[in-house]
C-alpha cells in the first residue's frame, strides 16, 4: 500500500491544479450538462426518425442524417465549448483574479496548458458520446465508416484549434473597451469559420474524402492539415501565454521562436507540395501568405515596451553570434521590427528563387513575382509607416493617456484618418480622384496595376523610419550596453 500511495502522490504532484480547477468548476455548471443533454436527445431524435424512415423518402438518408449529426457535434465542440471556455478566461482576466495565480509558483504557460486542456476534455468527451450516434449511419445507404472516422478526427483537431484560439481572445480581453473588441471579434470569427468549415464538412460527406482532398493526395493532404493545424496550437499557446506573462519578463521570446518555426514548418510543406505538384508557384503563394502575416506583426511590436527590463538583461546570452541574434528574438519593438523585416528578406528571397526555378511557364511565375512585389511589399510598407508613425504619436501627445500596449489602436485609427482626410478634402473643393484613396491599404486592389501605390507606401515607410531613428537607435543601444556589460 506504501508503494502505490507513493505512486499516486507522484501522479497527484504532476497533474495539472488549473485542469482539476477547471474540470471541477465545468462538472458543477448546469452549462455543460444542459449542453450535453440537450445535444444528445437532438442526436436521439433524429437517428431515430433517420433508421425507422430510411425505406420511405430518401435513398441517401445516411449522408443527411450524417450531415445534421456532424452539424450538431460541431456546434458543441467548435463553437459552444471554445466560446465558453474562452469567455470564462476573459472574465477571469477583467475581475483580476488571474493575478493571484502569479503568487504561487504556477507558470503562465502552465495557466493555458491548463485551460487548454480542460476545455479539450470536455469536446472528448462530447465527441465519445456523439461518435457512436454518427456510426450508426452506416447501416443506412450512402455513408462510408472510414470517411465517418476521418470527418471526427479533423473535427476534434479544428475543435483544437477553435478552443486554443479563444482561450488566446480570452487571454488579451484584460480590461476596458478592448475586452469588448477582442470578444466580439473573437465570436465573430468563430461563428464564420463554423459556417465554412460546415460546408466543406457536408461536401466530404456528399462527394467523398477522395474528390475533396484528390484521391491521389488523400494522407498526404490529411497529413498537411494536421500538421498545420498542429502548428496553429503551437502559435496561439505562446501568444496566450505572453499575455498573460507578467510585463517585465520576456515574454516574446517563445512567440517569435514558435512564428519561425510556423514559417519553416509551411517552407517545408510547401517544398513538399512543390515536388509533387512539379511546380514552384506553391512558394510564391506561400510568400504572398507569409508577408501578409508577418506585416501586420508592425502592429504588435510597435505595441511592445522600448526599454529594457533587468529581467531580459539577465537573460542576454553570451557570444558574439548569439548575443545579437537573441536581439531580433527579445521582447521589444526594436527587435521586433527588426525579426519582421529579416523574415520578410528571407520570404522574398526563396519566393524570388523558387519563381527562377520555374522552367514551364515561366511568364506566369515572372507575372506572380511582379504582383508579389506590388501587394505583399506595398502592404508591408503601409503596416511598417502606420506603425511607426502611431508609435511616434503616441510618444509626443498621447503618452498619459494611453499605454505602450494599445499603439496598435492609434496605428489603426491613424491609417483610418489617413484614408478618409483626402476624400472628405477632395469632396469639398469638387476634386474627384482615385489617387485621392492612396493612403488606404486597400487600394491597391481596387487599381488594375499602379505602381504610384508602391511608390507612395515606400515613401510613407521611409519617412517613419527617418522620424524614428531616435527611438530605434536608442533601443539599439541600450541593448548592446548591456550585452558589454
Amino acid at each position: 500500500m506504501t508503494a502505490i500511495a507513493n505512486l499516486l502522490e507522484r501522479l497527484d504532484g504532476w497533474v495539472n491544479p488549473i485542469i482539476v480547477k477547471e474540470l471541477r468548476q465545468i462538472v458543477r455548471g448546469k452549462f455543460f450538462w444542459g449542453v450535453l443533454i440537450l445535444f444528445l436527445g437532438f442526436q436521439c431524435v433524429v437517428l431515430s426518425l433517420s433508421l425507422a424512415d430510411q425505406h420511405t423518402h430518401y435513398s441517401n438518408a445516411g449522408q443527411e442524417t450524417l450531415m445534421f449529426l456532424f452539424g450538431v457535434l460541431f456546434l458543441a465542440s467548435f463553437a459552444i465549448i471554445p466560446i465558453y471556455s474562452g469567455f470564462r478566461f476573459s472574465r477571469e482576466r477583467s475581475e483580476g483574479s488571474d493575478e493571484l495565480l502569479f503568487i504561487t509558483t504556477i507558470t503562465p504557460q502552465t495557466i493555458i496548458r491548463g485551460k487548454f486542456a480542460a476545455a479539450f476534455i470536455v469536446v472528448l468527451l462530447i465527441n465519445s458520446a456523439f461518435a457512436p450516434f454518427m456510426s450508426m449511419t452506416f447501416f443506412l445507404s450512402g455513408v462510408d465508416l472510414w470517411a465517418t472516422f476521418i470527418m471526427i478526427g479533423l473535427g476534434l483537431m479544428v475543435s483544437a484549434v477553435g478552443t486554443m484560439f479563444q482561450i488566446c481572445v480570452g487571454s488579451l480581453s484584460r480590461e476596458g473597451s478592448s475586452m469588448y473588441i477582442f470578444r466580439g471579434a473573437g465570436l465573430l470569427f468563430q461563428v464564420v469559420m463554423f459556417f465554412s468549415l460546415l460546408g466543406m464538412s457536408g461536401e466530404m460527406v456528399r462527394y467523398g474524402l477522395g474528390r475533396t482532398f484528390s484521391s491521389g493526395y488523400l494522407f498526404s493532404s490529411l497529413l498537411t492539415a494536421s500538421v498545420f493545424m498542429a502548428m496553429l496550437i503551437y502559435i496561439f499557446y505562446h501568444a496566450s501565454a505572453a499575455v498573460v506573462a507578467p510585463a517585465g519578463t520576456n515574454r516574446m521570446l517563445p512567440v517569435r521562436i514558435a512564428l519561425t518555426v510556423l514559417w519553416l514548418g509551411s517552407l517545408l510543406m510547401c517544398a513538399y507540395w512543390g515536388v509533387i505538384s512539379s511546380s514552384t508557384e506553391i512558394f510564391v503563394i506561400w510568400g504572398f501568405l507569409s508577408s501578409y502575416v508577418l506585416s501586420t506583426g508592425c502592429l504588435i511590436a510597435v505595441s511592445e515596451r522600448d526599454f529594457l527590463t533587468e529581467r531580459v538583461a539577465r537573460e542576454i546570452p553570451k557570444g558574439f553570434f548569439r548575443s545579437r541574434l537573441a536581439f531580433l528574438f527579445y521582447s521589444g519593438a526594436a527587435g521586433g521590427l527588426a525579426w519582421i523585416l529579416v523574415m520578410q528578406i528571407l520570404t522574398f528571397v526563396i519566393a524570388l528563387v523558387a519563381a527562377g526555378l520555374q522552367t514551364s511557364g515561366y511568364g506566369s511565375s515572372r507575372g506572380m513575382m511582379s504582383d508579389y512585389m506590388l501587394y505583399a511589399g506595398s502592404f508591408y510598407c503601409y503596416a511598417l509607416g502606420y506603425s511607426l508613425l502611431a508609435a511616434l504619436i503616441r510618444r509626443l501627445f498621447l503618452s498619459d493617456q494611453i499605454d505602450i500596449r494599445n499603439t496598435w489602436v492609434v496605428a489603426l485609427l491613424t491609417c483610418a484618418v489617413f484614408s478618409l482626410l483626402p476624400i472628405l478634402a477632395g469632396g469639398i473643393v469638387g476634386l474627384d480622384s482615385e489617387i485621392l484613396m492612396i493612403a488606404n491599404p486597400l487600394y491597391v486592389t481596387a487599381v488594375r496595376r499602379n505602381d504610384s501605390v508602391l511608390v507612395f507606401s515606400a515613401l510613407l515607410a521611409a519617412i517613419s523610419l527617418i522620424v524614428s531613428i531616435p527611438w530605434l537607435s536608442r533601443q539599439f543601444r541600450d541593448y548592446y550596453k548591456e550585452m558589454d556589460s
